[in-house]
């Protein structure tokens, strides 16, 4: 059941699993009450064992207290029985019909119901008998409607950058079409607001954003053409079906930062959460509702170490994601920094334990100041690209050394390329790392047939993570399509290059991996076609 809201909004949507984090009253799940604070009630050994590894922070009294989440969506019932205890007001507005009140509209066609169900995710309260329980339970909650109408660049601006000393994290389901064809990313004023609420938000340490990575698997898209889950400012979730597999709707790209649970084959369970009307929903699904599950767990850390700067976020996560119950997946490497990362899953399934444990103020060195070092040709001239052929770009660098910007620890690596072509979607770029490994920034899509190429795009990637970028980078340009009409050129490119002068104090020893969960069941059905497209996302020409 992945996106879809009306014809005019924009959302993402999708599926899950039985978590100990989402709890009900039900034969297969984790349960959650004040006389038995977990208990397994599968009613069979064989049945997948999900874990995110929430109990144990709430064992130690964190649950995110102190912490403020607002979720970007088509509304909030504030008033629903799981949500009001945490419901802030001073984190919700409604910018589809300017007033302060987000309460989504009901329509009995197309009710607005996706915002409901991600807050219930981050906060439904613990204890009342109702939906379930919130990952943050403790947590303040507001909601954002943007999403039900024509969504504008100024709308998304002013929801992004929504009282950011205030709120605390933005959870954010949506994004351009998920079409296989559209290449969209944030306008220019909602460019800046993710720029000041990265500078600003939180008193300076920065907002956090997060981000479905999409849900335009079945339509051959992938997130490398969206430029919200492609931002260095983003911190992009992708899903995991309760057999540890890809669903069937996930895209692929090297932007993905993490993983969580959703909803896979149409026989799995999806995620229990808060509905409309004051009832309960056992059928949320999708990317969207795999975000909201990493935001709670983010709260979580950020009531542990509430300095936690937005880097030093997206450092633990890295650091402490697991590949081992996603390891039977095809697409897993070793960079050269010794991490485990995957174009499905980024650095592998969240683990708040790890994540939390890392976060401990009393242990936790900041990371150190960021450094954008800029690798460019200045001599380049255009370079004709056509079907069969390969342009490579040999872009050998010492990484500012000497400078006061050198970079010598990578986070996010960025290409900035305006490429012409007659059939976009035939395009395929790799960027190979001095380290030697290789990066997909850009797969075919088969339905994209637009011949407006890309023009200064960022194409974004997080799989060099940790390593030297000293030395002769490899970027190649390919179309193998066959489609021997095809022609085009490489106008001009630049590599952007972030990190930090020094190695963090986290990575002076190298990450070490242990067994996560043990994920039986190991098999793939096909997904029925009418378990599709809940909340449509807004449809803007490529």
């Amino acid at each position: 059941e992945p996106l879809s809201v009306h014809s005019e909004s924009a959302s993402r949507h999708l599926v899950a699993a039985c978590l100990d984090c989402i709890v009900r009253a039900d034969q297969r799940c984790l349960l959650f009450s004040s006389s038995s604070f977990q208990q397994d009630t599968r009613t069979s050994s064989s049945l997948p064992k999900l874990d995110l590894h929430v109990i144990p922070v709430w064992q130690k009294g964190i649950t995110g207290k102190g912490v403020v989440i607002t979720v970007l969506d088509d509304g909030l019932e504030w008033n629903h029985t799981d949500i009001y205890s945490n419901y802030d007001a001073a984190a919700s507005y409604d910018f589809n019909d300017n007033d302060p009140d987000p309460f989504p509209r009901y329509d009995s066609t197309n009710e607005n119901k996706h915002g409901t169900r991600c807050a219930g995710e981050i906060a439904m309260q613990a204890d009342n008998n109702k939906c379930g329980v919130g990952v943050a339970y403790n947590s303040k909650v507001g909601g954002i409607r943007m999403l039900d109408g024509i969504v504008t660049d100024a709308i998304e601006a002013s929801s992004i950058g929504f009282n950011p000393n205030h709120v605390d994290i933005y959870s954010a389901s949506w994004g351009p079409n998920d079409d296989g064809k559209t290449v969209e990313g944030p306008g220019r004023l909602a460019q800046k607001a993710f720029e000041y609420g990265i500078q600003k938000g939180r008193g300076g340490k920065g907002s956090i954003f997060v981000w479905a990575s999409g849900n335009g698997g079945r339509q051959g898209d992938n997130c490398d053409c969206d430029g919200y889950t492609d931002s260095i400012y983003t911190i992009s979730i992708s899903s995991a079906s309760q057999q540890g597999l890809s669903p069937w709707y996930a895209e692929k790209c090297s932007s993905t930062l993490a993983t969580a649970y959703s909803s896979g084959d149409y026989t799995d369970q999806r995620i229990t959460s808060a509905d409309l009307h004051n009832e309960c929903t056992q059928t949320h699904t999708g990317t969207s509702a795999s975000a909201p599950l990493a935001a709670g767990i983010f709260a979580l850390a950020l009531e542990q170490n509430p300095n936690l700067t937005w880097r030093d976020l997206q450092h633990i996560i890295v650091w402490t994601s697991e590949f081992d119950p996603l390891a039977n997946n095809p697409g897993w490497k070793r960079n050269g920094a010794g991490l485990m990362v995957n174009s499905r899953f980024g650095f592998g399934l969240l683990n708040a334990k790890a994540l939390v444990d890392l976060a401990d103020p009393a242990t936790w060195k900041h990371v150190p100041e960021k450094k954008i070092c800029i690798v460019r040709d200045d001599a380049f001239q255009p370079r004709e690209l056509k079907a069969a052929g390969e342009i490579t770009i040999e872009i050998p660098t010492k990484a500012c050394a000497g400078q006061e910007n050198a970079v010598r620890s990578l986070e996010h690596v960025q290409v900035e390329a305006s490429i012409e072509y007659t059939r976009r979607g035939d395009l395929h770029i790799t960027l190979t790392s001095p380290a030697g490994t290789t990066t997909v920034l850009l797969a075919e899509r088969e339905r994209d047939t637009s011949a407006n190429g890309f023009r200064n795009w960022d194409f974004m990637s997080v799989h060099t993570w940790g390593e030297d970028p000293a030395g002769t980078w490899t970027l190649k340009i390919t179309d193998t399509s066959g489609r021997m009409e095809n022609k085009g050129r490489i106008l001009s490119w630049k590599l952007i290059l972030h990190g930090t002068s020094e190695k963090p104090e986290h990575m002076k020893k190298p990450r070490v991996y242990i067994p996560y969960n043990a994920v039986q069941n190991d098999r793939r059905g096909v997904e029925h076609m009418d378990d599709m497209m809940e909340v449509s996302r807004k449809e803007v020409p490529s």
